[in-house]
């Protein structure tokens, strides 16, 4: 009944994390064709909780892009990287946000631009202008792509119906993206990112609005959010990296959680590197069987082809 509600409610209308890797290593680069609806060709006039309640319900994935989904040629964290991993399937990314020396928001994960740009230095001492003067290099070359604003991401996000996962770095304070956010009217377009249950607090106390991803090890600590005021229906359960948990996934499932988790990592220790090894992957399919919502990747082609059947469900929910 809630997927023939929320299909009715559509309407046509214009348009965590892991260690140092290297995506792109592994990444496949291959264009595909995306499953279902097309979500640049829609609007679903339902709140992001709603949709995800919907994805959860049918069994449906949505796979996140680590850093936008990098390759060789498009580099992380830029919203060309975004546009061709959208087009290849993946309708979620996680993006880095840092703060520069005028109090811009900047999308960068490190601290430095040594890794990522033409620039050297702290993101933190450099102005807007001077960052945005660089180019943005991948792990083999420096593109024409300059790093952009988490108000350019959002943005875009709007524009295309995708979701952006928002992860702020330990200089930069929640206010000021909670503010692009509604700046940019993306409510039902992102998702904060939180790593303490003081932070989940923190932006649900600043913006209940927002769908926040809160690190969940167990139901008690469910509780314990819920209790200093949370709303249930404004969390996604960010369950780490390594070691699948279908139990707890299932038991956050049955109280109206949806469950993300993460095969990124290292390249030589991360799932994502386990599960390709013999170039099968049929290990993601189980975690969905397991009760997993969201998948976040290194390697995100080749995981939307794998889930291409289940991210057709995500379709018809609008994600």
């Amino acid at each position: 009944m809630r997927l023939a509600c929320l299909l009715a409610a559509s309407v046509l209308a214009l348009a965590a994390c892991g260690g140092e890797t290297d995506p792109t290593a592994t990444a496949s680069t291959e264009a595909i064709e995306p499953a279902g609806a097309n979500p640049d060709e829609m609007v679903v006039k339902m709140m992001l909780p709603d949709r995800l309640d919907c994805l959860r319900e049918s069994g449906g994935v949505l796979v996140v892009g680590h850093r936008g989904g990098p390759t060789r040629d498009y580099p992380e964290n830029a919203i060309e990287t975004f546009q061709r991993t959208f087009d290849a399937g993946t309708r979620a990314m996680e993006i880095d946000v840092r703060v520069t020396k005028d109090g811009h928001l900047v999308l960068m994960h490190d601290e430095d631009l040594d890794r990522t740009t033409t620039g050297t230095g702290l993101v933190a001492d450099h102005t807007l202008a001077d960052i945005q003067k660089l180019f943005l290099e991948t792990y083999s070359r420096t593109t024409e792509f300059h790093p952009p604003t988490l108000g350019d991401a959002l943005e875009w996000a709007v524009k295309t119906g995708a979701i952006v996962k928002i992860d702020k770095k330990r200089e930069t304070p929640y206010a000021p993206i909670i503010a692009a956010i509604r700046d940019a009217k993306a409510e039902n377009n992102a998702i904060v990112i939180t790593y303490t249950d003081d932070q989940a607090v923190e932006v649900h106390t600043m913006a209940s609005e927002l769908v926040i991803s809160a690190t969940i090890r167990n139901s008690g600590q469910l509780d314990e959010l819920i209790e200093r005021g949370v709303y249930a229906d404004r969390l996604v359960a960010w369950t780490e990296t390594d070691t699948p948990k279908p139990e707890l996934w299932k038991a956050l499932a049955a109280r109206g959680l949806e469950a993300d988790f993460g095969t990124l990592g290292p390249r030589a220790s991360s799932l994502d590197t386990r599960y390709w090894e013999d170039d099968d992957g049929s290990e993601y399919t189980e975690l969905v069987a397991g009760g997993l919502t969201m998948v976040s990747t290194d390697i995100t082609d080749k995981v939307a082809r794998q889930l291409a059947p289940l991210r057709a469900k995500a379709a018809e929910c609008g994600l």
